[in-house]
């Protein structure tokens, strides 16, 4: 474990007992968890992408988790975003997220807030360790990709329509490093989303994940990250494959 503990937390029996299997992980251990005990993650957007990066970050130890969505829950998210039931139709994303985390692990500090994400709540970033993009539109990655540059937050993205999807690390949080601006420039956001195309409800699950992967790999420091990279997902074929992605010279946002 590369990172040095700023301040040490003190694992209780029960803590030991709940991260058991992680402990025993060499790339985690013990300091592992003390260290992720002192993190704080802000997650924006709680629909397919969302709810399986809440429910693995809630159980891996993480001490803050920020969630981020003003959305009302409808019969037609039921068949991928895992953490509703039908008794939670019509009401708040960010609330009953929160209930069903804090069963998870009622240690676990939540910061809701039922707003949709802009350039004004953008300081709801200044204190997290990493930004989580969980979104399923153009225009607020957009907007989320800039507030990272402003506040120097590293940012995983994740994407997932139809049979295909995608996950990337942008270290926005450093110099000379593409954002996510210099791969989706000239993108329209009259670009259709899950909304409009249909997605696989595993699909969603499969990309969510990693992007928690991702999240604790990089808090942890250990691995190969998708750091400047784009992990493109082909479930149909199930087909992996990875592409780097370069700075732009020209581009507007992270020059």
């Amino acid at each position: 474990m590369k990172e040095k503990l700023r301040n040490k937390i003190n694992l209780s029996d029960k803590d030991l007992l709940a991260y058991n299997k992680h402990i025993l992980l060499e790339d985690i251990q013990t300091e592992g968890i003390e260290i992720l005990a002192t993190k704080h993650i802000v997650l924006i957007g709680l629909g397919g992408l969302g709810c399986p990066i809440a429910q693995y970050l809630a159980t891996s130890g993480l001490g803050k988790l920020s969630i981020i969505d003003n959305d009302i829950i409808e019969d037609t998210n039921l068949q991928r975003q895992i953490l509703y039931t039908s008794s939670d139709i019509g009401k708040n994303k960010v609330d009953t997220v929160e209930k069903k985390l804090k069963t998870l692990n009622s240690d676990l500090v939540i910061q809701k807030h039922n707003i949709k994400f802009s350039m004004h709540s953008s300081n709801l970033l200044k204190d997290a360790d990493l930004v989580i993009d969980a979104t399923d539109n153009f225009s607020t990655r957009s907007i989320i990709n800039k507030a990272t540059i402003k506040y120097k937050k590293p940012l995983i993205m994740g994407a997932a329509e139809k049979l295909e999807g995608q996950v990337s690390v942008f270290r926005n949080d450093l110099i000379n490093r593409p954002c996510y601006n210099c791969l989706y420039a000239d993108v329209d956001d009259k670009e259709n989303s899950c909304m409009d195309q249909g997605v696989l409800s595993m699909l969603t699950g499969i990309i969510g994940n990693i992007q928690a992967l991702e999240s604790i790999k990089l808090l942890l420091n250990f691995g190969d990250t998708l750091e400047s990279k784009l992990l493109l997902v082909d479930v149909k074929n199930i087909n992996f494959r990875t592409i780097r992605i370069s700075k732009d010279p020209k581009c507007t946002m992270c020059n």
